[in-house]
């Protein structure tokens, strides 16, 4: 097999990882909400459930975004830099052509992943939040 066929097959093997990541973690959201949804539209809802029945909490914040950067929850902020540049470099969407579906799904891809990056970065360094705040007068 030639080394272009590796390639292609490597990085969409590579495209389609990320691709379904991005997407359980959508579909869990989805999940989630619908399941909140249903659960605030039922008024006689027993107000004390038993711990079979009773749901996980909807993920926070904090942990789908490491979710979706592919990192466990006590990852470093080194660590957070490099799986958000490995991850926006795998979903480049100047890598497709013009008009594809999949240039627009790496669009998509690349809002997530820096929504996610921007969210642990104001969790992980301070100094970030103290710039972000800063005034000039």
């Amino acid at each position: 097999m030639r080394l272009g066929k590796r390639l292609t097959r490597l990085a969409r093997a590579h495209w389609n990882e990320l691709l379904e990541r991005v997407e359980g973690v959508l579909r869990e959201e989805e999940a989630a909400a619908h399941e909140l949804s249903r659960a605030l539209e039922l008024p006689d809802a027993p107000t004390t459930p038993t711990p079979a029945a009773a749901p996980a909490p909807p993920p926070t914040e904090l942990q789908r975004a490491y979710r979706v950067l592919g990192l466990p929850e006590n990852a470093d902020l080194a660590a957070v830099r490099r799986a958000y540049r490995e991850l926006m470099t795998r979903s480049d969407p100047n890598r497709f052509p013009e008009g594809a579906p999949e240039r627009e799904q790496a669009r998509r891809i690349q809002q997530r992943i820096e929504q996610a990056y921007q969210t642990l970065l104001l969790h992980l360094d301070y100094s970030a939040q103290r710039f972000r705040n800063l005034t000039v007068e």
